[in-house]
């Protein structure tokens, strides 16, 4: 199981032995209330959570979702969160502390309603930010999600409600990765909601900042948060636990983020851990963090001259997106078509036709609850001990080489615009970049539902099969049973 305990007490740990935790303020867990989990979730759900009392109760449970796993303390644990993440929230707003990193588990960003999932119970930053606006008198919240997989459970809590601005950075890979859905592409209908699909591997800090810059910050600006909600994830790290198929994204770089994030709205910052499952690199990451989060020095960061081809596509197209939206994406867009004619190139256009590969994987995936036959172990095979090797040697080549005496240069305004040039050369490393990683994913998925017994994730074909087969027998005994006899 990659989401264990030892997460919380390795980064605790870690930060313990940086001194990153001196002079913190400390808040204590809390058990959360019933109508503080209702914020988000529906009664529904609790009662359904409060009512297995049994291992096998629990299992029976969980075979009817989705990557979700529960042991006897789990909803305990959960609710424990919650409170403390609201407790956070409550410190922050009445002016007793300033920036904040909860170190929590289990994870929140892809339950929502009355649907644990992925790792989740509770949704912990949608329900703080929930009741940060409607006991704490705060107006709007922005919600950015960092996580390697998309906030799925924070988008259908958040959707909607102009209080807050949603922005979920997701692994989506035209459709062939979790949860495959169009829905989460970058033209979902939600105006307080801005997608940012990732459609190639190991996009590093340098790109994530690109998007930040020319596209979040400047929307966040134009929304005006009076708090801002980071669900944390770790697994966007240079070589997590999916090495070379993850996102590429350096401890440093998660500081430099945060850092970011406090220059435009100092001192109201709370980040929340969500996923993160190599420990050699999510304890980094926590450290880094921290010091973003603290004010303190930073390793020097590297802004590229030339963005992840995939990536320039993907802020082009949430650019023109969001432009109908807001009026900041429409000036930055206008800056940027500007900048394309200055260099002899046509005026960027969204492609009329998107690229959606992961047709039919969702039903499959939503069939196996149905019939309750989802697989609760044993989901992904974890780290080989070469692997382990090869990610500790990646992560310490680039830890040596921290840079604490020079300052991160900024990019000239033309050299800023440029980052996004766009041309069919660029258009065509896009296309390539994007390929390898979508079929390693779609294979992975396609070659699982074609056969007779292939596992993959949540399905095990043979169960899956078996299940199906007896459902359309029962579902054809019961049509046979009620059908009235015909006269004679």
């Amino acid at each position: 199981m990659q989401e264990r305990p030892e997460r919380a007490v390795l980064i605790h740990e870690r930060l313990q032995k940086e001194k990153l935790l001196k002079d913190a303020v400390k808040v204590p867990l809390r058990r959360a209330s019933d109508w503080e989990l209702q914020l988000n979730h529906p009664k529904e759900l609790l009662d359904e959570l409060e009512s297995l009392k049994t291992q096998e109760e629990m299992e029976e449970y969980c075979r009817g979702h989705e990557l979700l796993w529960l042991c006897p303390d789990s909803v305990n644990i959960a609710r424990l969160v919650v409170g403390g993440v609201i407790d956070l929230v409550k410190e922050n707003i009445e002016g007793r502390i300033g920036n904040g990193f909860a170190i929590v588990r289990p994870p929140g960003h892809h339950s929502y309603g009355k649907l644990p999932q992925g790792f989740c119970i509770f949704n912990n930053v949608s329900i703080a930010a929930k009741f940060a606006v409607e006991h704490l008198n705060v107006r709007k919240v922005l919600v950015l999600d960092v996580d390697f997989h998309c906030g799925n459970g924070n988008y259908h809590s958040l959707k909607g409600d102009k209080r807050f601005l949603f922005v979920n950075f997701h692994a989506y890979h035209h459709g062939a990765f979790w949860p495959y859905d169009e829905e989460y592409d970058y033209d979902n209908k939600y105006t307080n909601v801005v997608s940012i699909p990732l459609n190639a591997a190991m996009n590093s800090e340098g790109d994530y900042f690109a998007a930040l810059k020319h596209l979040v910050i400047p929307i966040a600006n134009e929304f005006a948060p009076e708090l801002i909600l980071v669900s944390l994830g770790f697994d966007s790290a240079y070589y997590d636990d999916l090495l070379e198929h993850g996102q590429g994204i350096k401890a440093h770089g998660y500081g430099h983020m945060m850092r970011l994030l406090h220059e435009n709205w100092p001192n109201k910052v709370l980040a929340v851990l969500e996923g993160g499952y190599f420990s050699l690199s999510y304890t980094e990451c926590a450290v880094m963090t921290a010091k973003g989060l603290k004010g303190l020095a930073l390793p020097r960061m590297k802004h590229p001259k030339y963005v992840n081809p995939s990536m320039v596509e993907t802020i082009w197209n949430c650019l023109c997106h969001q432009a109908k939206t807001w009026k900041a994406a429409a000036c930055h867009l206008q800056e940027l078509q500007l900048m394309q004619v200055r260099n002899g190139l046509p005026r960027y256009k969204s492609p009329a036709a998107k690229l959606f590969v992961g047709a039919g994987f969702r039903y499959v995936w939503n069939r196996v609850q149905e019939l309750k036959v989802a697989r609760t172990r044993d989901w992904v095979p974890g780290m080989s001990d070469a692997d382990k090797q090869f990610a500790t040697e990646k992560i310490l080549e680039y830890t040596e080489e921290y840079d604490y005496n020079n300052k991160t240069v900024e990019l000239s305004e033309k050299e800023f615009l440029e980052q996004l040039l766009w041309n069919s050369e660029i258009a065509g490393q896009a296309f390539l970049l994007s390929i390898p990683i979508t079929l390693w994913f779609y294979e992975g998925m396609k070659n699982c539902v074609e056969s007779e017994s292939n596992k993959y994730l949540i399905i095990d074909m043979y169960a899956y099969n078996s299940a199906n087969a007896l459902r359309s027998k029962e579902d054809s005994t019961q049509e046979c049973s009620s059908s009235k006899p015909a006269d004679v």
